[in-house]
């Protein structure tokens, strides 16, 4: 029988890396993000201070200068950079220092994972978190590909907490025909939507509990109660599965990309719904710039575009003519 709960080892790298964030990369920060759109979203000093935390060596081998451990302990950080909205390409890095791992780069993976590199990503015709020198991260169905990023036009978007540009890709730096890189990419963005989900679950249970109305607590009135009542069921139905899939995934199962594909598919429509709902419940004041929801939704939206459209995640779920359980 699988275990899907998280070791304890497990769990102190989730309680480590929550502490660091609330601490030099609070919310607060995308907020003055917002106010200087043109600057970098982590400064260096605290890009390395991440890195030497061993944030971007989690899954690579000891030989590529990372921590041998695994997905599951990658997940529980992403976990964390999604519930505090952490400005900054970290899962592409992850995924970037992989590709130059497993391509035979082992230099550049440990430079990466050092914070010596960073590593940006394409989304369609844009890319996001890039700065000239940076290294660009292209995802297809066969694996992924390192480019050099050469010059980078900003490009406002609404996400204050991801920086959006266009820029022609340069040199080809490294290149990973590896269809589970993919799976694996899902299962790292699920992640940061089940972060957000829980973050906006805790943030209505919470406002539901002492905003009152009419002389009682908005938590007891039924359209309230029943979308907290949802917003933490689709938590706990995405956690579970985001589990099963980081295990599956870094065993390379067969059914691996089933798994993937449907913990980022029930991520991703938990974390849009549950952002709405989180706005609905704080009522007039959840609309405003001045309150935090907002925040959560739109790095939900950014994130569901993150890997390609729908399509291909349903795909990969409709894919396999049979299932073990």
């Amino acid at each position: 029988m699988m275990n899907l709960a998280p070791s304890e080892e497990q769990q102190g790298i989730a309680a480590a890396s929550a502490e660091f964030l609330a601490e030099r990369l609070p919310l607060s920060w995308l907020r003055e993000l917002a106010a200087v759109p043109d600057g970098d979203a982590v400064d260096d000093a605290t890009w390395r201070r991440c890195a030497g935390l061993g944030w971007l060596a989690l899954g690579l081998s000891e030989d590529a200068g990372g921590l041998g451990l695994g997905l599951p302990e990658e997940v529980m950080l992403m976990r964390e950079l999604g519930r505090g909205l952490a400005p900054g390409p970290f899962r592409s890095s992850v995924l970037g220092a992989r590709v130059a791992a497993r391509s035979g780069h082992t230099a550049l993976a440990t430079t990466i994972s050092e914070g010596g590199r960073r590593v940006g990503m394409r989304v369609g015709e844009l890319v996001i978190d890039v700065r000239p020198g940076d290294l660009i991260l292209e995802l297809d169905e066969a694996g992924g590909s390192l480019h050099e990023a050469e010059a980078v036009e900003r490009v406002r978007g609404i996400d204050p907490g991801t920086r959006f540009g266009r820029a022609v890709p340069g040199t080809l730096v490294a290149r990973l025909d590896d269809a589970g890189l993919i799976d694996r990419a899902r299962v790292l963005v699920a992640a940061e939507l089940l972060g957000i989900a829980e973050a906006v679950r805790d943030m209505s249970a919470e406002y539901a509990r002492t905003r009152v109305q009419f002389g009682k607590a908005i938590g007891s009135f039924q359209a309230v109660k029943h979308r907290c009542a949802d917003m933490a069921v689709a938590a706990y139905v995405a956690r579970a599965q985001i589990f099963q899939a980081a295990l599956l995934v870094e065993a390379a199962a067969p059914d691996a990309a089933f798994h993937a594909a449907s913990a980022y598919v029930l991520a991703v429509k938990g974390a849009k719904k549950t952002t709405a709902d989180n706005i609905q419940n704080h009522g007039g004041i959840g609309y405003t710039w001045e309150h935090d929801a907002h925040l959560y939704l739109k790095r939900a939206l950014l994130l569901e575009h993150l890997l390609g459209t729908s399509r291909t995640a349903y795909q990969a779920v409709l894919a396999p003519a049979r299932h073990e359980f």
